[in-house]
């Protein structure tokens, strides 16, 4: 049995999310509801929860808060946010579990699971920095969870990505070559924003790192790594129109 505490400080969220997980999820057992950041780093030392529901705006403090007074949080942490779209990308770029309110069943029932059968509790320090900064539009990394443990990569390091099946791996300015357990289309619309580009159906390209284009019928780019691609006549006509922009 799991035990969950919620941090939020709307009265018909926390009934909502108690009632769902009372009734979807079992294996669940919501021990604290509280309203406020202090109040859940309380109920926290006294509970000592598996996971924390965690909302992301609240006055006084907001959830973010919550991480300064835990050096090593010993629980698993999804945050619940009404943060439009845009900014949901930060919660993915830092490979932290989320929930966007108003929370869907099914995404409830997800991210439990994916709770339920990870080992290591892994919102730390650096994570909540990265997050934070990706929110904010400062240095902005994208982490990445290896085979070896995470990997946090500033967008400009990354040179291309290459599809190979359902993993991609990401190339870097240091030589590294990192593989993912997630596929290229995953990424392509995570970074599709932040000056990247599928040019085929393989390889996801940093644009900022273009060297040379090819004048060929099917252009190819020279990458600062040296490698040469083709682009797909697909997608020709619009990495051209991405181009004139840059």
């Amino acid at each position: 049995m799991m035990k969950a505490i919620i941090i939020d400080d709307e009265r018909s969220s926390q009934i909502t999310l108690t009632n769902m997980l009372n009734e979807f999820c079992e294996g669940v057992k919501v021990v604290a509801v509280e309203n406020a950041v202090l109040a859940g780093v309380d109920a926290i030392k006294k509970y000592q929860p598996d996971l924390v529901f965690l909302d992301v705006e609240m006055p006084v403090h907001n959830g973010f808060k919550l991480f300064d007074h835990f050096e090593e949080p010993q629980f698993h942490t999804i945050f619940t946010t009404a943060f439009q779209k845009y900014a949901i990308k930060a919660f993915k770029f830092s490979a932290v579990d989320y929930l966007l309110k108003p929370i869907d069943l099914e995404e409830l029932k997800i991210a439990v699971n994916r709770v339920s059968v990870r080992k290591e509790k892994d919102i730390t320090k650096r994570k909540m920095g990265t997050l934070l900064d990706n929110l904010n539009n400062v240095n902005q990394r994208l982490i990445l969870p290896a085979t070896d443990g995470y990997h946090f990569v500033a967008l400009k390091n990354i040179i291309r990505c290459e599809s190979q099946n359902n993993y991609t791996f990401f190339y870097l300015t240091n030589g590294k070559k990192i593989l993912v357990s997630k596929t290229l289309k995953v990424f392509s619309k995570m970074l599709e924003d932040h000056n990247f580009f599928r040019i085929s159906r393989s390889d996801l390209i940093n644009l900022s790192h273009i060297e040379k284009i090819g004048r060929q019928k099917s252009p190819s780019v020279t990458l600062s790594d040296k490698t040469v691609l083709n682009v797909s006549l697909r997608r020709k006509e619009s990495f051209l129109k991405i181009l004139e922009k840059l």
